[in-house]
């Protein structure tokens, strides 16, 4: 081993017998689930003391073969990124100005070199660079109709943990993060959850959901929150301040939809629905101007996502839950029904459900017209929905929801496994 500095966060030593394991029993192979566990169960009788690595991680360079990065952490918990490669291979063009850890002689090859940086949950950039240029499967997607429930930072990194387990049990992957309402440091909280993806090795899918209040007086601290989370694969419109109340007063006019776009009556679900054209001019006094406002936004996240080559697909998600009064069927299904007929459909839509018992009275009918929209019901977690009430949400909807627990709830453990026993079996 080449003489190295000795304030180093970890022993040289055992960073060349991680690097000798890898290059022996990775080279020359598909880098695989199954070639990352069989190097855990190898590394388990290293007998470490000042490297804890994270298998899952393990990615090869996309130019030079020979090679790797895991992630790591050091003697005193310091969250490092090795990069391990044969000395004939070039520095990482990746990152810059790396912490040389050693330089050692394989047994039966050319010289190793071991490097590191800083790869801690606040190391934003570095995080960013590894998930868009080496695996992008640990970015977050775009969840559709699948089931999922979104976890708030309190529970990360461990909740990846959980959604494997989760995942082995049923075959389901409910794996999603969510930004709360009012939570601040959406770009700490995004890159919480990258950290903790890359870590374990999870590269099966996750939504990253970011709530976005919409003031009624300008629509501009709006779009500044979606400037700083363009990143987030769901973006969730809270436009209930929005909206009038019940009764639709208000000065400004509108025109019942033309017959061929909003038929007066439409059954969904096996129950009829009837839209007289004062009954859609109430309606569209109502929640016509949160609606606009939807469609300003939606537009606006495309083009921001757009410009920062972010990709096309994401999810649109409307919230109700800030309404007067309880969301009725009729009234979601004027909302879907607007927004899809404006070009800018739903993904996810969060009604405004009933409180205590009659939580789950309207939930049958909410979802038959979301499913009939192509929609998701999105519900906000509360400490009141025991066993029963979770099973009841679950039937209602048929499994299809998207299920957000944020503030102290987030921090309970063994709560994930508890709403998925209840939610997906």
């Amino acid at each position: 081993m080449t003489p190295v500095p000795l304030d180093l966060p970890l022993r040289p030593a055992e960073a060349a017998q991680l690097g000798h394991l890898i290059l022996d029993h990775a080279e020359r192979k598909p880098l695989t689930d199954e070639v990352r566990n069989r190097l855990a169960a190898r590394a388990s009788v290293l007998k470490l003391e000042t490297i804890r690595p994270y298998f899952g991680s393990l990615e090869r360079d996309p130019v030079h073969p020979s090679a790797y990065y895991l992630a790591v952490d050091a003697a005193q918990g310091e969250p490092l990124l090795l990069y391990l490669a044969l000395a004939t291979a070039p520095t990482s063009s990746i990152f810059f100005k790396p912490l040389l850890i050693g330089r050692t002689k394989r047994p039966n090859g050319p010289e190793m070199v071991i490097n590191s940086i800083p790869f801690g949950a606040g190391d934003r950039e570095s995080l960013e660079k590894f998930a868009g240029r080496i695996d992008t499967a640990f970015l977050p997607r775009p969840q559709g109709s699948r089931t999922a429930i979104a976890v708030g930072p309190g529970m990360l990194p461990a909740a990846f943990d959980t959604f494997r387990a989760i995942l082995k049990r049923t075959g389901k992957n409910v794996a999603a993060i969510c930004v709360p309402p009012g939570g601040a440091a959406v770009r700490d909280i995004y890159s919480a959850g990258l950290w903790s993806a890359i870590r374990a090795g999870w590269r099966e899918g996750y939504g990253a959901v970011v709530h976005i209040p919409v003031a009624a007086e300008s629509l501009e601290s709006a779009k500044e929150a979606i400037r700083q989370s363009a990143a987030f694969s769901a973006f969730c419109l809270d436009v209930s301040r929005l909206f009038t109340p019940g009764d639709g007063g208000t000065d400004e006019l509108f025109e019942p939809f033309p017959p061929t776009i909003f038929p007066s009556i439409l059954e969904v679900g096996g129950s009829v629905h009837e839209f007289p054209p004062e009954e859609q001019i109430r309606l569209s006094r109502r929640f016509g101007k949160g609606l606009g406002a939807v469609e300003q936004l939606h537009e606006f996240i495309r083009q921001t996502r757009s410009s920062l080559k972010a990709g096309k697909s994401f999810d649109l998600e409307v919230s109700l839950e800030g309404a007067g009064g309880v969301t009725t069927p009729q009234e979601l299904m004027f909302v879907l029904h607007w927004l899809r007929s404006h070009g800018h459909a739903a993904q996810v839509v969060a009604p405004r459900l009933a409180e205590g018992e009659d939580v789950t009275a309207s939930l049958p009918q909410l979802a038959a017209v979301a499913r009939h929209y192509q929609c998701t019901l999105g519900i906000r977690g509360r400490a009141d929905y025991g066993a029963e009430v979770l099973s009841q949400i679950a039937r209602a909807t048929a499994g299809r929801l998207h299920y957000k627990i944020t503030g102290e709830l987030a921090e309970s453990a063994g709560y994930i496994n508890f709403l998925a026993e209840n939610l997906v079996g």
